[in-house]
């Protein structure tokens, strides 16, 4: 007895859960492509499935892209069918662009869904996400400062991100030369570089008396973008090395003074000494 109830309340359980699904699901979501760029175009296409065990009538489709960089595409943000067959499946096709500004991104776009089942109207909302994701464009250069020979020069690197997508996970290393010894270490971990911004990474960089005035130091960089795909870049960036007295006669630095204080002083010692062995005469 105790056996046929508890059968009794599962199956009334599981009728209870049958009754709550939703007739009209989406399947399959289709976007071809799978990314694109600010600008581009794309087809979207939704797979609805009547889960029901009768005929759904009069249903309509429509995606909402109040909140979301997009619009519609050579035709409109909506879809209709008369009707979707008992246990049948139909696609809802749409073409839509991502707008010239759009950052990079996922963005996930409502999806409403009007039908009628058995004389009575349902609704439904879903999300479907499209991604937005144009080529990082970095730059990367030295910022203004004086390289001198046979001493121990701050080298700071920027690296700018022109692009309309976000980089992250950045990492900046300077390859070895003849020309140079590196004090610090070689690598610097940035992490992320907004587009239309820039962070730098310094280097403590020993260049040799042997260097010539212009040099190229190898830099590269490693990234990621927001599908996490990664990228590897190599720069070659120009730098003007001057010895101490180049940079003297260009007036870059000042002359240092202290040997002829050293010279002025000895004189007037000289002088003092002098003076004296000629008054005890």
């Amino acid at each position: 007895m105790k056996t046929q109830i508890i059968i009794l309340i599962t199956a009334i359980f599981l009728l209870s859960l049958i009754g709550l699904t939703n007739a009209l699901t989406i399947s399959n979501v289709l976007t071809n492509p799978n990314a694109i760029t600010p600008g581009q175009n794309a087809d979207v296409t939704i797979s609805l499935k009547n889960n029901a065990d009768v005929d759904i009538e009069d249903v309509s489709v429509s995606l909402d892209f109040t909140n979301v960089p997009f619009a519609p595409y050579e035709s409109g943000s909506d879809y209709n069918t008369n009707e979707i067959l008992e246990g049948k499946t139909k696609q809802a096709s749409f073409k839509i662009i991502a707008l010239n500004d759009a950052k990079s991104g996922i963005y996930k776009i409502p999806v409403n869904i009007v039908y009628t089942e058995d004389s009575q109207q349902k609704t439904k909302t879903s999300l479907i996400s499209m991604t937005i994701n144009s080529l990082p464009i970095l730059e990367t250069s030295v910022e203004d400062g004086l390289f001198l020979k046979g001493q121990n020069n701050k080298v700071t690197l920027k690296v700018v991100n022109k692009g309309l997508a976000d980089v992250k996970f950045l990492e900046i290393s300077v390859d070895a030369s003849t020309y140079y010894n590196l004090l610090s270490q070689n690598k610097v971990y940035i992490g992320d570089v907004d587009s239309n911004d820039f962070q730098t990474a310094d280097f403590q960089i020993l260049f040799s008396n042997n260097a010539p005035s212009l040099i190229s130091l190898p830099v590269s960089i490693t990234y990621k973008d927001i599908t996490n795909k990664e990228y590897n870049e190599d720069f070659n960036i120009q730098l003007k090395i001057y010895s101490q007295e180049q940079a003297q006669n260009l007036g870059l630095i000042k002359k240092s003074n202290t040997s002829l204080y050293i010279i002025a002083v000895v004189v007037i010692v000289i002088i003092f000494f002098i003076y004296r062995w000629f008054r005890r005469r």
